[in-house]
């Protein structure tokens, strides 16, 4: 990466990303503009797919999708957007299986192919830090602990499973302002879904999260659990369509929507 280049302007990682200058987490960049979790899918699975985002838009707050079959752009989101090469990495899964990483997908790009694109809940760290409330991970490269709750969602055709859960740890002072700030907002993953007992939405073990590394918990604090747009990704597996592109964990796409102006009805 090009140490003289801004890590503030998305267009400027994007374009380090496609020219292959950079292949790391994204987790830290930009400040304030949203990243996305991405997921393409042939033509086939898409409508029952978007429908599925629909019906739990809680845990799968659908930012924008392809406007036609093949198309590889994201225009609502960066116009100039690349689907194929402005993510850092890349999983192509197949019938479920995770089969290989990868830079760039022109190559296994077809024309059936539909991109979505789901807000991440980076989103709601920022918000929270404009309410005084700092992030709990000591990395901004690293994720936060994600936990597969005993939650279902709703289930549309071959989607389903259980919802993604990420984990911070509050102090109770801390909680009700973050729920005031995740009910000014608006934006995707602000309102908590769960607060004290982790047994009670079927986590077993804070210290063994699903994805991520764990986190302390002071004693004054409390684990507070939002869901995560992994959800998706979990429901996509147990689908197990043919093909499937998801990015990689903390490898997201950075797009030109401001954080604060996400709002998911």
């Amino acid at each position: 990466m090009d140490p003289k280049a801004s890590l503030t302007a998305p267009n400027a990682i994007r374009a380090m990303i496609r020219a292959g200058d950079y292949s790391g987490p994204t987790n830290g960049f930009v400040p304030g503009f949203a990243q996305c979790n991405v997921l393409i899918l042939p033509e086939a699975y898409a409508f029952e797919f978007m429908t599925y985002c629909h019906h739990n838009a809680d845990c799968c707050p659908l930012l924008a999708s392809s406007i036609s079959p093949g198309c590889y752009h994201l225009d609502q989101l960066g116009q100039d957007i690349d689907i194929r090469t402005d993510i850092p990495r890349y999983r192509i899964l197949k019938h479920g299986q995770l089969t290989e990483e990868v830079s760039d997908i022109k190559q296994l790009w077809r024309d059936d192919l539909v991109t979505f694109a789901l807000a991440s809940y980076l989103a709601f760290d920022n918000v929270l830090n404009s309410f005084g409330i700092s992030s709990p991970l000591a990395n901004p490269t690293h994720s936060l602990p994600m936990y597969i709750s005993n939650i279902e969602s709703n289930q549309v055709g071959p989607f389903s499973g259980n919802k993604v859960v990420c984990m911070r740890p509050m102090s109770k002072p801390e909680l009700i302002k973050a729920i005031q700030a995740g009910s000014v907002s608006r934006v995707p993953h602000g309102i908590p879904l769960h607060f004290g007992e982790a047994n009670d939405i079927g986590i077993n073990n804070l210290n063994k999260p699903n994805f991520g590394e764990p986190l302390p918990i002071a004693n004054d604090k409390l684990p507070v659990f939002w869901t995560t747009s992994l959800t998706a990704h979990l429901a996509i597996t147990r689908a197990a369509p043919e093909l499937c592109i998801i990015n990689s964990p903390q490898h997201l796409l950075v797009t030109d929507k401001a954080d604060l102006n996400l709002v998911i009805s």
